[in-house]
């Protein structure tokens, strides 16, 4: 059997198929990289080519001789961390439909096409509403989206498999194939003789590339990356640092030291981000594996962007029309070992880390303890230009769709001291230590520490933390306030959801707190 792959990327798909000893006829790839990588790794001598502007007639095989079409057209357009998910879809659909013509013009036997999840419902609709692709959906029995971890790929990532292949085979392989986890790959790599948990392959732990660790996070990038996974005002929160006795999480083609999307381990008694090497085995590439970039950022890029070579051994083994009985495991293939080319790789360690600043750099974290989920918080924030340099602290409530914010007025903050005076709730001396915290502050101060301009003035970390525990000072006074929900709607605003009203004295405390620090920072 033989198998073309379009928008092949670094080989994802072709180790699939020379895994299962399916002929290898052509690579369709734009990306110089992307292609170098998968010449290097196959021996392969393909061009880049704009899949785009491809002539039929003259750069496909001819008609009817191809076993297998695969590929997966760029996500770009279509993936939810672009633009929070504001991509130009129709341009997507342009590679969309380039390939579904392909397998229109060719008639395999077989095919499949990988994406993000999101693609299935675009898909679902543009081939029922779009006349453009109407005329495609025959070539479909198969639209779902799947796990690549169910079928031993060492990583949660979910992704839309499209296209006309024995698919009750191969959802019927997952289980058979086992889960692997983080900690396997992660331990493999601490050893003097590396021996890969997927495929058997060994090497010395000296011959191993691209595995050079970056310095650890420092206290910032600590904290506000637990921030972003642990207390997200928005969305569910993340373990922190990563759970290693399951499947890691996905790998994404960007990230930074500071991100919700950066899979950080222990190290030590720090903590790190992933190696090119450790990512590259979560994705399932043998350990041999090279990625011929230029730099650090695009070896993790074509690696985030790849399909995982485990989950593709399985489609073309249900593509082959094995039976269950008869499925063969990844580590068991004897047909073709992967081995190391004979061509020199670029080194490319890490980016210096350069903990230098804008003077504008800017900062948002919620008050620990005054965080309620779905975008209900307390937070520390600035606003800072060249004309302006303001730091306050906020209160959002509502939904995660519909944020409403609590202005901290003169008016609200009397009306809550005339309550706790009725109920006589003695809080002057909470206020006093309010007041002269928040005088020892300037936006100024703040803001050049934040910026690292000046390492002298207090840390808006420590202002956090202080916030935090002179409210809770005063919520521990008024715990036992007696008020009604239209008295506590009069002081905070309407449509509040269940969490506040389960928790009004902790609001109340935020709202005096988030008052006198407002009124009495310094500028």
């Amino acid at each position: 059997m033989n198998c073309i792959d379009l928008y092949s990327g670094i080989g994802g798909w072709t180790l699939g198929m020379k895994l299962n000893g399916i002929d290898h006829l052509k690579s369709y790839e734009w990306n110089k990289e992307s292609n170098q990588t998968h010449n290097i790794n196959f021996g392969t001598y393909t061009d880049e080519i704009d899949i785009r502007k491809l002539d039929f007639s003259r750069d496909l095989p001819e008609q009817g001789t191809v076993d297998f079409i695969v590929g997966s057209p760029p996500c770009t357009q279509f993936s939810y961390s672009n633009k929070g998910g504001g991509g130009d879809i129709e341009d997507g659909l342009v590679d969309m439909y380039q390939f579904l013509s392909v397998v229109e013009y060719m008639k395999p036997k077989y095919w499949a096409m990988e994406n993000v999840p999101r693609v299935k419902g675009i898909l679902e609709r543009v081939l029922i509403e779009d006349p453009k692709f109407k005329r495609f959906k025959k070539l479909f029995n198969y639209l779902e989206v799947v796990d690549a971890s169910d079928y031993g790929t060492p990583q949660r990532r979910r992704r839309m498999i499209a296209g006309n292949f024995p698919f009750q085979l191969f959802e019927a392989y997952k289980f058979k194939t086992g889960r692997r986890t983080l900690g396997e790959i992660l331990n493999s790599l601490k050893k003097e003789v590396i021996i890969d948990p997927i495929y058997g392959i060994s090497i010395a732990k000296s011959k191993i590339t691209d595995h050079i660790k970056e310095d650890s996070l420092n206290i910032e990038e600590l904290r506000l990356n637990k921030e972003a996974k642990s207390y997200h005002p928005v969305y569910n929160g993340m373990s922190f640092p990563e759970v290693e006795d399951k499947p890691a999480r996905t790998i994404t083609s960007t990230c930074t030291r500071v991100s919700r999307e950066s899979l950080v381990i222990q190290n030590g008694i720090g903590f790190r981000r992933l190696t090119v090497r450790e990512r590259a085995m979560l994705m399932g590439f043998p350990i041999s594996y090279q990625f011929y970039g230029k730099t650090y950022n695009s070896k993790l890029k074509m690696i985030g962007n790849s399909i995982p070579p485990v989950l593709t051994f399985y489609l073309f083994q249900s593509m082959l029309e094995r039976p269950l009985k008869d499925l063969q495991l990844i580590n068991e293939v004897e047909t073709y070992i992967h081995k190391s080319p004979e061509v020199e790789i670029p080194h490319t360690p890490p980016d210096i880390v350069k903990f230098k600043y804008r003077d504008v750099r800017s900062f948002r974290l919620a008050i620990p303890e005054y965080r309620f989920g779905s975008g209900v918080r307390f937070e520390l924030s600035n606003k800072v230009n060249k004309e302006e340099c303001n730091w306050s602290v906020k209160f959002f409530y509502g939904s995660s769709k519909r944020i409403r914010q609590v202005l901290f007025t003169k008016k609200n903050h009397s009306q809550i001291l005339k309550l706790l005076e009725l109920q006589n709730i003695n809080i002057k001396e909470n206020i006093e230590k309010l007041i002269a915290f928040s005088s020892n502050l300037s936006s100024k101060e703040l803001q050049k520490k934040w910026s690292h301009r000046n390492q002298d003035y207090t840390h808006p970390f420590e202002v956090l933390d202080m916030i935090s525990k002179l409210s809770l000072e005063i919520n521990e006074k008024i715990s036992h306030l007696k008020i009604s929900d239209s008295e506590f709607i009069s002081v905070v605003g309407e449509n509040l959801n269940s969490k506040l009203l389960d928790n009004k004295s902790l609001v109340i405390s935020g709202i005096i707190s988030g008052y006198l620090f407002n009124n009495y920072l310094k500028a």
